[in-house]
């Protein structure tokens, strides 16, 4: 069998898996970054003062943009993250934002899967246009996924507050405490299942995609697959999470390090060839600066990213046109960073796919490789790409 979780980071470096993962993730940074400033906007905050020294991807459960000055403290400075800020409707609109966000990811992960597993199936043609169809045909199964975890927790709640609520009115207290005691095994059952399936549906976060063009999933196939997995393979997903993560950081640093000084290599050249080029390539870090992030992940960001990405810096000649100029070359850097990013999602799902077909050998003895589900036979409109 085949299952390159070896080579996997060389598997991932391919234009048609790069190109998918850049498409989907600039598609949710977008909405993320929209719906992010939405929520700034409706919790009543300074969008502009947000913009200022977050930008593009503010983060606001880390991110202190309004320090508050307490008077009874001797005006000393108190900061507050902007997540304790919002209001609910706030928090809701910026986890849709999320949400909207892990979609796009899932959805890239589908066609990275499909496009390695149809390689190792014998068809290293298998066409990119095919590839965002299957993206967008099966990105619905993270919706249905998070819909049947919705209406476990609804039916949860619904359940204990029927023999809670009723207990409010003063008369009936003790005899709802009463059917409450009698039934408290059931109720912790139920807690329990509620538990399980959000363990289940963490693991259709992780292999989802690669069961979804593996075995033709559905939304009780993620489910089923991530149960079967956390109950009899738990120690073999910990130790393969940990193998494709260890290489994936190393791969995603070398290869983000190393684009980065071609970057700066050739504004090098240009500068020794046209000397006063570097009047204009001063990128305009207010378009997209590194968020605020933990301080382990900034200082590793720090030894991968160069200077013009990573510390903030201002054109020598503050001209309106040179301005212009620095600005299309600060789109530039965005677009290189969605490229750097878009390698870290082409090695998640590309080892993912492996592990998962590891795995699945291991516990059921299939070969995802070798067998096509039937639903593989139809799963490309036209014929095209099978």
């Amino acid at each position: 069998m085949r299952y390159d979780l070896w080579n996997y980071p060389f598997r991932a470096l391919t234009v048609k898996k790069l190109t998918l993962s850049f498409v989907f993730l600039s598609f949710g940074l977008l909405l993320y970054s929209a719906f992010t400033y939405v929520a700034y906007h409706i919790s009543g905050l300074d969008v502009g003062r947000v913009w200022e020294s977050q930008h593009f991807f503010p983060i606001p459960l880390w991110a202190k943009t309004f320090p508050e000055y307490i008077a009874e403290r001797g005006g000393k400075v108190v900061f507050t993250t902007d997540w304790e800020r919002f209001t609910f409707l706030g928090k809701a609109v910026w986890t849709s934002g999320v949400f909207l966000l892990v979609w796009a990811y899932f959805m890239a992960g589908i066609g990275v899967s499909r496009l390695e597993l149809e390689f190792h199936r014998g068809d290293p043609f298998y066409p990119l246009t095919a590839a965002f169809r299957e993206s967008l045909r099966k990105g619905g199964l993270l919706w249905t996924s998070a819909l049947l975890l919705l209406a476990v927790s609804l039916l949860v709640l619904l359940v204990h507050s029927l023999v809670s609520l009723w207990g409010r009115i003063t008369p009936l207290f003790y005899v709802s405490s009463a059917l409450i005691i009698l039934t408290y095994g059931f109720l912790v059952l139920l807690s329990l299942l509620l538990i399980y399936v959000l363990v289940g549906f963490a693991f259709v976060l992780i292999y989802g995609p690669a069961v979804s063009v593996a075995m033709e999933g559905d939304t009780f196939d993620l489910y089923y697959e991530g149960f079967s997995i956390f109950n009899e393979k738990l120690h073999r997903f910990i130790l393969y999470e940990v193998w494709i993560y260890a290489l994936k950081v190393i791969s995603f640093s070398v290869f983000t390090f190393v684009l980065f000084r071609a970057v700066r290599l050739s504004a090098v050249f240009l500068e020794f060839l046209l000397p006063r080029f570097k009047f204009v390539y001063y990128p305009k870090l207010f378009l997209f600066n590194v968020p605020t992030l933990p301080k382990p992940v900034s200082l590793w960001l720090a030894y991968i990213l160069p200077l013009d990405v990573y510390a903030p810096m201002t054109s020598p000649v503050p001209l309106k046109l040179s301005a212009i100029f620095s600005t299309v070359f600060g789109v530039w850097m965005l677009v290189f960073l969605v490229i750097a990013l878009s390698y870290w999602c082409s090695l998640t799902w590309t080892g993912r796919l492996h592990t998962y077909a590891r795995l699945l050998y291991e516990k059921d003895g299939i070969d995802v490789f070798k067998v096509k589900p039937m639903g593989d036979l139809k799963e490309v409109e036209g014929g095209d790409g099978g």
